[in-house]
């Protein structure tokens, strides 16, 4: 047999098969009858062709906590896709765990907004943050820095009073009004 003759057979057997499995083509849809529907599909315990695919109910998050001067990561639990917001308040809540020895720098009135944009996240801080004395002001500032930059899409975090820049600690101890990031505060992280 030639090749012309092997690819003609070969042909004729894909057409004859692709001919059994295919659909017949119809102009509408029709109606089957119950008792025409195979395998028990109909049944009420019938299993899914589809198993129902639900959402996470919450996400563990990485928190920064200050525990003996230094920074500590703990993970919580929030509710499933949580906001920066979110965030920011779970940060005014220190764990509870027994023998839990971690603080925080954070009140929940410190934070008066949040705002992600081009991956930079601009806080907004209450005028109660001159408050603070100079070395919680600076955990303060780190723990936001610390959690916030660890949350996808976030690299850096820049801080205004009454949306007006202002000068923040770094960790070395200088001061700046320039977009911050986790690298500003290694000396604190764990």
């Amino acid at each position: 047999m030639s090749c012309r003759h092997l690819a003609a057979a070969g042909a004729c057997v894909l057409a004859v098969v692709a001919a059994g499995c295919s659909v017949s083509a119809q102009g509408s849809p029709k109606m089957t009858a119950d008792d025409a529907v195979p395998f028990g599909l109909l049944k009420p315990d019938a299993p899914a062709l589809v198993p129902p695919v639900s959402a996470p109910v919450t996400e563990s998050v990485a928190l920064c906590f200050v525990e003996d001067g230094r920074l500590g990561v703990v993970q919580r639990s929030l509710d499933a896709v949580a906001s920066l917001s979110d965030v920011v308040e779970a940060l005014t809540e220190p764990p509870t765990t027994a023998g839990a020895s971690l603080t925080t720098a954070l009140s929940p009135s410190l934070v008066v907004g949040v705002r992600l944009q081009g991956g930079v996240v601009q806080i907004d801080l209450s005028p109660a943050v001159s408050a603070l004395g100079g070395s919680n002001q600076l955990l303060a500032v780190a723990q936001l820095v610390c959690t916030l930059t660890a949350r996808p899409g976030v690299g850096q975090i820049t801080f205004t009073v009454s949306s007006a820049p202002v000068d923040v600690p770094r960790g070395d101890g200088s001061l700046t009004a320039d977009p911050v990031s986790r690298d500003d505060y290694a000396t604190l992280l764990p």
